[in-house]
């Protein structure tokens, strides 16, 4: 009788325990899961939002002109300048290959170029675009992405942006698109190891629950309130050591807790090639570094740089060879910038360094001096060397308008890339 009490006991204790602990599992499996996803899909809108810039720059560049349609016997061309672009594939074709993304460029409605094929292998020119983004991205002249845009037979995330004659008319659109069951099954694969471990994790705990009574759950309530503030987005949370200490299986936990929390940092913060911070992190340091000086009045400089003729060296030697380009010139920025400033970077081969407590006049040296490092500096691949240079745009920073001082800075950057490259400015 008193063995069945003790039994119906334990057996309350434990459901008491497991059945929040389930609950809190799932939550913060949701958040967990919710967060890894919009930042993937952020990921996506930059890589097609760059790709597109990348590629409209490119048309402008190899084809001087406006686009204009010219009628010829029964039919109808379209130029760009003095270049027929009508069924010459070649430029979409090879982007196509190289980043796996589907590419459309349209003359208002109509596409014209595309490598989108039909079930019989066709490209599908000739077809329109829906009204809504005619309405969102043609008539307003604003580029704009999408998640759940129907092409065909395939649903993809997309970016649409306007393509602008030099009167500032708008002639049509560039679409980049990716299938929307790629970025999805790349999700899954990537929250699959994360839901398993947050089953066992639960499973370790309740056991863990069942065996130990208040000591245990003093710091299992220590490494909820530390998993609720990752949750929640506060990436910077610590966990207590007292939890750590323990030589059981509730420290590991911790550490797993700890491990997620930096994962989870490092995707949303930091730049997966280089190991500088990513765009989203080097806004957010600047925002809060202008907050700050506005504050105590310290003074800042920011910089944004681009390696000059980059794609010149991913053409010629390869995107690996980029690759380590991209890795050298941000290991140069890391050892410069600690103790000066930040450093992140922007997009592709753009760069934003910080300098922090510091005047234009000292700056512009310092920047000199890693400007003078890049020149010098030799990046070995396959028994080549290969060297770069870099433009700078610099400026004094401002507590005003982050949106205009960033403008500003890529105005100084403009400037540099058409007075010659290879300065400060």
């Amino acid at each position: 009788m008193r063995t069945g009490k003790k039994g119906k006991i334990a057996y309350i204790l434990q459901s008491v325990s497991i059945i929040p602990l389930l609950i809190f599992g799932i939550v913060i499996l949701l958040l967990g899961t919710h967060i890894f996803t919009r930042a993937m899909y952020n990921e996506v809108e930059t890589e097609l939002r760059n790709v597109c810039r990348n590629l409209t720059t490119a048309i402008d560049s190899l084809y001087p002109g406006d686009y204009r349609l010219v009628e010829e016997g029964k039919g109808y061309r379209l130029y760009k300048g003095s270049h027929d672009l009508t069924n010459d594939h070649t430029l979409i074709d090879q982007v196509k290959q190289n980043t796996d993304l589907d590419i459309t460029l349209f003359y208002q409605d109509t596409r014209i170029l595309t490598t989108i094929l039909n079930k019989g292998g066709e490209r599908i020119i000739g077809t329109g675009v829906s009204t809504t983004v005619m309405e969102d991205v043609f008539e307003t002249g604003k580029a704009k992405f999408y998640t759940n845009v129907h092409v065909y037979s395939t649903t993809y995330f997309s970016y649409y942006a306007p393509l602008t004659n030099s009167d500032g008319t708008v002639a049509g659109m560039l679409f980049v698109g990716k299938p929307t069951a790629e970025v999805d099954a790349s999700v899954r694969d990537s929250v699959y190891p994360l839901v398993i471990a947050d089953i066992i994790l639960m499973i370790v705990i309740s056991f863990f629950t069942f065996l130990y009574t208040r000591r245990f759950t003093s710091a299992l309530l220590q490494i909820r309130g530390f998993l609720k503030e990752v949750s929640v987005g506060n990436l910077n949370a610590s966990l207590s050591g007292e939890v750590l200490r323990r030589n059981d299986e509730l420290s590991e936990i911790g550490r797993s807790a700890q491990n997620m929390q930096r994962s989870l940092r490092n995707l949303v913060e930091q730049d997966a090639l280089t190991s500088l911070a990513n765009r989203r992190s080097g806004d957010q340091h600047l925002r809060q570094l202008m907050k700050n000086a506005a504050a105590d009045g310290t003074s800042f400089c920011v910089a944004l740089g681009d390696i000059d003729n980059f794609k010149r060296v991913n053409d010629t030697y390869g995107h690996d060879c980029g690759d380590l380009v991209l890795k050298q010139v941000a290991d140069i920025f890391r050892r410069r910038m600690r103790g000066n400033g930040f450093a992140a970077r922007w997009g592709g081969e753009e760069f934003l360094l910080i300098f922090e407590n510091m005047d234009l006049t000292r700056a512009k040296l310092l920047l000199k001096e890693i400007l003078d490092d890049i020149r010098s500096a030799e990046c070995r691949y396959d028994d080549v060397s290969v060297c770069v240079t870099m433009t700078f745009g610099l400026t004094q920073g401002s507590t005003e308008n982050v949106t205009e001082l960033l403008r500003n800075v890529d105005e100084r950057l403009y400037r540099g890339k058409s007075s010659g490259k290879n300065q400060v400015v």
